[in-house]
């Protein structure tokens, strides 16, 4: 079995810190608003629905889960990002915890969302089983998980740019994958290995808004933990060259607006019911 222990000291101390957790928070906002409305689509938010938004983050699930009028509790490890949720959605319970062994009654909820949490799981089937047990019998389930490497849109975009320039001796510590289920193969097998079924996927044209051209390696140096360490452990002349490079694909594909640049980040919603209990 794979280590993760250094991957989860990665994801611990980086999305701890304030900093990280409030970039993630401004420079995805556009893309994360979009993805929220499709999941609580995805599980029929509403009123009497008791919902957990797992790796809730800053709230953006959080506040649209609210805004149909679902009784939402929001669970994240992170200190950081519990205080930017507790602030952005007082119309949620927060608590700080660990989604690999939640304190919570089995079959509690009606529905859970995780808005690109899944891959911060540092066992993927464990998370999901952890999901399942909190699940009641029929809940449902509903993620999402972003397309990477060769994707035509920003995370495609980056991964292309340090594969060519960066220094290939700078690595990640061993985890999961964090594409890995936006494969629908392999995103059906593991949750429906995990008790679910129905499992249904939604493409979603999600997008990033970034001030600048060359803001958008700045949306990933400063709010997202993994790329942050692989841009982070570059020379500042290889930085400086991936940074240009993303600048000119914000020019070339990205549309003007609002003063700034809208560019693709697509991602997929995957949604699966709950029949057996866990």
């Amino acid at each position: 079995m794979t280590n993760t222990d250094d991957f989860e000291k990665m994801e611990r101390d980086g999305w701890s810190d304030p900093v990280i957790a409030k970039g993630y928070a401004d420079g995805f906002e556009n893309a994360a608003r979009l993805v929220a409305q499709k999941l609580a689509d995805l599980v029929r938010a509403g009123p009497g629905t008791a919902v957990l938004d797992l790796c809730t983050g800053p709230g953006d699930v959080a506040a649209e889960l609210v805004r149909r009028g679902a009784t939402v509790t929001g669970l994240d490890f992170s200190a950081a990002m519990i205080s930017l949720a507790t602030k952005a959605v007082p119309g949620a319970r927060f608590v700080q915890g660990d989604a690999m062994a939640m304190d919570f009654e089995d079959q509690c909820f009606d529905a859970v969302t995780i808005g690109f949490g899944v891959p911060h799981f540092p066992d993927t089937d464990r998370g999901l089983s952890e999901v399942a047990r909190v699940l009641k019998p029929g809940g449902k389930l509903a993620f999402s998980i972003w397309y990477g490497k060769g994707s035509a849109g920003s995370f495609g975009w980056l991964f292309d740019a340090v594969g060519r320039l960066g220094d290939p001796s700078v690595s990640l510590p061993d985890g999961p994958d964090a594409h890995l289920l936006s494969n629908r193969d392999v995103a059906e097998e593991m949750v429906t290995k995990a008790g679910f079924s129905d499992v249904q996927f939604v493409d979603i044209p999600s997008e990033i808004w970034v001030p600048k051209p060359d803001s958008l390696f700045d949306v990933f140096d400063k709010g997202a933990v993994r790329a942050a360490s692989l841009l982070g452990g570059q020379p500042d002349h290889l930085r400086d060259a991936i940074r240009a490079d993303l600048a000119a694909r914000v020019v070339a594909e990205g549309q003007s607006k609002d003063s700034g640049y809208v560019v693709p980040a697509p991602s997929v919603a995957i949604s699966a019911k709950r029949v057996t209990a866990a």
